[in-house]
């Protein structure tokens, strides 16, 4: 009989589960929060406790499915079900990839460390081999999120933001030494002008962000730019959606966030090479 000690079951699960649902947000292009995230990963790790009890094929395959869902609205909050089947649907292909490396590390290294029941996997090996594991199915989720993206903004386009049931058409342009980012979440900051930025903000909001502090009220996430002329705070918001047109279509701007600024040309939306784009499959006027 195979010995399974709760504690590592716990804390092995934890690891991959977080590890699963960052490589989700990752290949999703979702917003991710590290708590959120490390609350999902919780829910996970404390389900893989079923794998101690004998339970039929059926109420593992259901349980599991509910526990997955539970784990993808802790990460990434309320989403309409086209956007939440999506996001599961990128787990499992995450949890595939997984599993499959798992199973091939078992292969060459020729243990029977690896086991797996009604989807639960317990791994009896070393912390090294789930780091590199784990490592290696993020970079094939990192190439399979450039491969379904459709690009990077190029050249002059066209920028729809919409924010507080409201939008905003700018000119866009990408610069291409810029590669700013929140440093948390990683999000790719473009920049626009406060004017424009006006139309589609609660006053209170716009006021808020022309204030030089470092406050987060009404969910601003603080960026420090460098300039020629030094560091400059950025206050930046995440828009509901963010439509770029070019000569190639419509695309959906993953995953960014906007940092409004006096210094940027009015009605000016200005991109970094970080930005990646997604495409929206429709003409700019049907959106």
């Amino acid at each position: 009989m195979r010995v399974i000690y709760i504690d590592i079951l716990l804390a092995i699960n934890l690891a991959v589960d977080y590890l699963l649902l960052f490589g989700t947000a990752r290949l999703a292009g979702a917003k991710y929060e590290r708590l959120k995230g490390l609350l999902g990963a919780s829910v996970g790790a404390i389900y893989s406790i079923i794998i101690i009890f004998e339970v039929s094929k059926t109420v593992f395959a259901a349980t599991k499915l509910a526990v997955s869902a539970i784990m993808i609205f802790a990460a990434f909050g309320k989403r309409n079900l086209k956007e939440f089947t999506r996001l599961l649907t990128v787990f499992y292909i995450c949890g595939f990839l997984f599993s499959g490396f798992m199973m091939l590390l078992n292969y060459f290294t020729k243990t029977d460390s690896f086991y797996i029941k009604g989807g639960i996997v317990y791994y009896e090996i070393s912390a090294m081999e789930i780091v590199f594991s784990g490592t290696a199915a993020f970079f094939v989720t990192e190439i399979l999120r450039r491969l379904f993206r459709h690009g990077e903004p190029e050249g002059a386009c066209m920028a729809k933001i919409y924010f507080n049931k409201k939008c905003t058409v700018l000119k866009g342009f990408t610069d291409t030494g810029n590669s700013l980012s929140e440093p948390f979440s990683g999000s790719p900051v473009a920049m626009a002008d406060i004017k424009s930025m006006e139309k589609i903000l609660p006053e209170e909001m716009a006021e808020e962000i022309k204030n030089s502090d470092m406050s987060t009220r009404f969910g601003l996430k603080p960026v420090f730019c460098k300039t020629v002329s030094g560091s400059v705070l950025i206050k930046t918001f995440r828009p509901d959606k963010v439509l770029i047109e070019n000569e190639k279509g419509v695309f959906t701007a993953e995953d960014i966030l906007i940092g409004a600024s006096e210094n940027v040309p009015e009605n000016t939306l200005i991109f970094g090479k970080n930005v990646l784009l997604k495409k929206e499959g429709k003409i700019f006027s049907e959106v």
